[in-house]
């Protein structure tokens, strides 16, 4: 049933109305003047045929990215404690309406938009282009040395006005229809807009170039900004029959046509450090998919039942220029779940999995910062043989256990390259790649008012070679032909918490740790890792003043004000740090 992206498959049941109609206003303040107040409304007619359901929020904050400042200019242990040039703010609306329009049908419709913007933060004014991070075979204290082959810490003056903005609106309808007590449809059209405007600031964009500074490894700056949105426009059908006790069977498709406009520019500095006029590049790009899959759960027996279904994508792509690129694959799928006795169950999966590449293509803007001659678009669909087997095991009256673990081979596997100063993903394929792991899970109650959750996964993805994109990846391209890590790979990840809840009354504490994400020339460095504590408590009380149950809550977070570096040199994400101590409070107020 499920395609065209690899990450995973997120279920969300979207609240509906109750029948009286009923809400809560939010307000939330904090750290960094972070403000965001929320309001959620639902209801339904007297008839009981019509829910409705709708939420709207606004946030802003003097911190919308994690800042990129060390503690100082040597030092990358600890980030700094400034939020320069870090202001954000944003807002979310959602709406869902049901329409019971008799026993047999019944419509839905899904709105929902945000709208988000947020500064790119920059070095405080003691930072200068001539300070040892920034100069080439500068190494800093994990070792990383800026040079030939290595990404770069790039100097940005503390009053460069770089920013992003993003929107994105979506729609759908949802009709269902019952045919009989054993089989149904749904039919869904569905629209997206998704939008992205980045405000650039030449001169300080290229001020290491115009000063006369030799840029780090080499690199040429540039100053990047854009203005182009896509239109999704989308159809998806599904039909589900259980024509005996043993069968579920389900037959889908999906078909979508998606078109990319606006400006990309680009500007650079020639040799005698004079801005050059900006290139700009306003193609169109579009491209379509189809999709088909039919799938049967087949209860074997009462206790072993067996998935199995067939899925076949394909997608095609047209860019300025007359550049097609067209590509599709059928996918197998089986997986069989056994439950032995009261208290266990075991699962194993394999898929073939196919992911194209997003509708992006900046090879233009790319191939004019490198002075020309670089191939063309030649980034290629990932696809991959996925291997999963695990247990889930009840181990006393209270608590379970389970274990998952999985591997993936994967061919062109796509993984993202960061444009310039931006938060702009390009793709680009390495030709081969696997990632691999295993995760373990136990949660449960203590008692009546207690609850406690442990969780450890173990992580490898590595990629060798590149066979598409590499004009995306810069000076931060692979030196090496070998297998490397993966810039997103922390090998050890570990949460665990416990949960007090009594009479209104609830206190959560929570300890994180992560063994450090990669750093250094292909990845080959892995940051210090860092364990951090988390608390919150609150009380639901009713209010006789205001005749209203009020929720109040405090959360504390990273207690032990510990600063670390979340990336550092890192291809795709750059340099970040973690903020310091947080406090939040909450103030829910039902209407």
């Amino acid at each position: 049933e499920y395609g065209q992206r690899l990450a995973a498959v997120v279920n969300i049941v979207t609240k509906t109305g109750p029948e009286t109609p009923s809400g809560t206003i939010e307000m939330n303040y904090g750290s960094y003047n972070t403000f965001s107040p929320v309001i959620e409304y639902g209801g339904s007619n007297k008839e009981g045929n019509i829910h409705y359901y709708f939420s709207a929020n606004y946030t802003s904050t003097d911190r919308g990215l994690d800042t990129p400042e060390p503690k100082n200019q040597s030092n990358f242990n600890q980030g700094g404690t400034d939020a320069l040039h870090d202001y954000s703010q944003g807002n979310e609306e959602f709406a869902k309406i049901d329409d019971d329009l008799d026993n047999t049908n019944k419509l839905s419709l899904v709105m929902f938009n945000n709208y988000d913007f947020y500064q790119i933060p920059t070095y405080p004014s003691s930072f200068n282009s001539g300070d040892p991070m920034f100069q080439k075979g500068y190494v800093d204290s994990f070792g990383n040395t800026n040079g030939p082959g290595a990404t770069t810490y790039n100097f940005i003056p503390y009053n460069t006005d770089d920013w992003q903005a993003e929107t994105n609106s979506y729609i759908q309808a949802v009709w269902k229809h019952t045919f009989n007590d054993h089989s149904f449809m749904y039919l869904s059209p569905y629209y997206k807009y998704s939008e992205i405007v980045v405000g650039n600031d030449p001169t300080n964009d290229l001020a290491t170039a115009m000063n006369g500074i030799s840029p780090v490894s080499g690199a040429t700056p540039s100053s990047f900004d854009e203005n182009r949105h896509v239109n999704n426009y989308g159809l998806k059908g599904d039909f589900t029959d259980r024509p005996d006790n043993k069968n579920l069977v389900k037959y889908g498709f999906q078909s979508q046509f998606s078109q990319a406009v606006g400006d990309v520019s680009l500007q650079t500095v020639n040799g005698a450090g004079d801005i050059m006029a900006p290139y700009t590049d306003n193609g169109t790009d579009t491209e379509t998919f189809e999709s088909l899959y039919a799938q049967d759960d087949y209860t074997i027996r009462s206790n072993l039942i067996l998935n199995a279904g067939l899925r076949f994508d394909a997608t095609q792509f047209q860019f300025p220029g007359n550049t097609n690129y067209n590509d599709q694959a059928l996918q197998p799928r089986i997986g069989l779940n056994y439950l032995p006795n009261s208290k266990t169950k075991l699962h194993v999966f394999y898929g073939r999995l196919f992911q194209p590449a997003p509708l992006e293509d900046l090879y233009d803007a790319f191939d004019y910062a490198n002075g020309g001659g670089l191939q063309h678009y030649d980034i290629k669909a990932e696809k991959d043989n996925y291997y999963e087997t695990g247990i889930t095991r009840q181990i006393s009256a209270t608590h379970a256990i389970s274990l998952n673990v999985y591997y993936k081979d994967a061919v062109n596997m796509l993984d993202d390259a960061e444009l310039a100063n931006t938060d702009i993903a390009q793709p680009f394929n390495y030709a081969h790649g696997f990632a691999y792991g295993a995760e373990v899970a136990v949660q449960g109650t203590i008692n009546a008012h207690w609850s406690d959750y442990l969780n450890y996964a173990y992580d490898v993805a590595m990629g060798q070679g590149i066979s598409g994109g590499i004009w995306a990846l810069g000076s931060s391209a692979p030196t090496t032909n070998d297998y490397m890590y993966l810039d997103h790979v922390q090998l050890h990840t570990a949460n665990g918490g416990v949960t007090y809840n009594k009479n209104g009354f609830w206190w959560t504490g929570e300890l994180l740790y992560g063994s450090g994400l990669r750093t250094g020339p292909d990845n080959d460095g892995a940051l210090t890792p860092h364990l951090t504590a988390n608390t919150t408590v609150g009380k639901e009380f009713f209010c006789p003043s205001l005749r209203r149950k009020l929720k109040v809550s405090l959360d504390l977070l990273n207690l032990t004000n510990d600063v670390y570096p979340i990336t550092l040199d890192n291809g795709f994400n750059g340099s970040h740090f973690a903020p310091g101590f947080e406090v939040f409070t909450h103030l829910i107020v039902e209407i």
